[in-house]
């Protein structure tokens, strides 16, 4: 149907202050109406969204598709039933991929075959460097002509400073958001945090100084380039701290942060092994406690998923051994939900979080990111209460590398639409 009618559900949409019960009608893929009681005409698709919250969808600005090269663990194809499982109608693949998306033709590639799919907006993200080498830049023009959003050596970043600040330069002129694994790999050869638990394991930790030190200098180049420079998967205190003098200071930085680091912390390794090593790693109490307040105060802007599969086989291998990462698009609106019980951020700071402020970053506002009259009918529709088992029986992924299997979680999405067609359809 060319029509939808959504009834009776929370509005819930930051960029219009709204909150409340509301029906939406959704006509050729737009957004076409909001009152209060819109009345059925007969020719479209009612849903009924009592008891639920009805947002903007939501937008990943991190994940890994893992297409071309090693689909074992993922394709686009699986990448966007789990990503629309999430709710997610919006992502941008991360260019580790093999070989890497560092030229016109991947980027294409991802971009056609996310379309023959349907399901999501894939935005590919091309690297900085050739082969993320760190060596010689790529043809930035090359690639945003392709189709790609952003810059990213994501699993690496840049050693070589004058390189990145030319790279900020040349990016800044085309429009391209620079986005850094900040974290000196000097300071990161290890496999978990540098603290306690790595000494009591005696393995080589990865310090928190490796993070800093890196974003640190971003900012820095950030401010005197006046180029726009977000900091991926922020895990440290420190990097708050630095974070929160760079906006002072009025520089054009922005941040996510994964769930996971939301919800774990490096005991976490004790308990579930390889399935709780991720890069940079799970930190302290306290560093969990700081990211937790940064986001809900806007230091840290919105969540980046890092959706990262692996196959069975790799995660587990010994700790020092199986790859790093951990399944995002299934537990972020979960993870989100949590410290929304807990009090600890608002629904309307939820939904900015995973869906405004990662649109506004990426330039998709505002056409998306919103329900505004006139745009996209990009809409995700969630029960804020629904428990529900992440088990295999679900689970769209081709892997299953995530802690969360198998547990509890409260927060469920049971629509998710995507330029007004309905791409998830959840079951209680």
């Amino acid at each position: 149907m060319e029509k939808l009618l959504i009834k009776g559900g929370f509005v819930v949409d930051p960029s219009q202050k709204l909150e409340g019960l509301a029906d939406i009608l959704i006509e050729k893929g737009k957004i076409s109406k909001i009152e209060r009681n819109i009345p059925p005409s007969g020719d479209e698709e009612v849903i009924d969204a009592r008891s639920m919250v009805v947002a903007p969808a939501f937008v990943d600005p991190h994940a890994h598709l893992r297409d071309p090269g090693q689909t074992y663990k993922e394709d686009i194809e699986s990448g966007s039933r789990a990503a629309v499982f999430g709710g997610f109608t919006t992502v941008v693949s991360m260019p580790n991929t093999s070989p890497t998306t560092d030229n016109p033709a991947i980027v294409e590639y991802q971009i056609q075959k996310a379309q023959k799919v349907g399901l999501i907006r894939l935005l590919p993200a091309g690297t900085i460097t050739v082969g993320r080498k760190g060596e010689k830049l790529t043809d930035f023009n090359a690639l945003k002509k392709a189709g790609a959003v952003a810059l990213t050596d994501d699993g690496t970043t840049l050693t070589d400073e004058s390189l990145l600040k030319t790279a900020l330069y040349w990016a800044s002129d085309l429009g391209l958001l620079v986005m850094d694994h900040a974290e000196l790999p000097s300071l990161s050869r290890g496999h978990l945090n540098e603290g306690k638990v790595s000494s009591l394991l005696g393995l080589a930790g990865r310090s928190r100084s490796a993070e800093a030190i890196a974003v640190a200098r971003d900012g820095f180049l950030a401010q005197e380039t006046d180029a726009k420079i977000h900091i991926q998967h922020v895990s440290a205190k420190e990097s708050v701290d630095l974070l929160s003098l760079f906006k002072e200071k009025g520089v054009n930085i922005t941040s996510e942060v994964n769930p996971n680091h939301l919800l774990l912390t490096e005991e976490a390794v004790l308990k579930y092994g390889p399935l709780a090593k991720v890069n940079p790693p799970l930190r302290t109490k306290e560093d969990r406690k700081a990211l937790i307040q940064a986001l809900a105060e806007g230091i840290i802007d919105c969540i980046g998923t890092d959706h990262a599969p692996h196959a069975s086989w790799e995660k587990e291998k010994p700790l020092d051994q199986a790859p790093p990462g951990m399944l995002g698009f299934q537990i972020a609106l979960p993870a989100l939900v949590k410290l929304y019980n807990e009090g600890l951020i608002t629904l309307k700071r939820l939904v900015e979080v995973l869906s405004t402020t990662p649109a506004k970053i990426l330039n998709l506002y505002p056409e998306l990111g919103t329900l505004k009259v006139g745009t996209t009918a990009d809409v995700v529709i969630f029960d804020l209460k629904h428990e529900w088992v992440f088990d295999e029986k679900i689970n769209p992924s081709k892997s299953s590398n995530s802690p969360f299997m198998g547990r509890k979680l409260v927060g469920k999405v049971f629509y998710t639409i995507k330029e007004g067609k309905i791409v998830y359809r959840g079951k209680s």
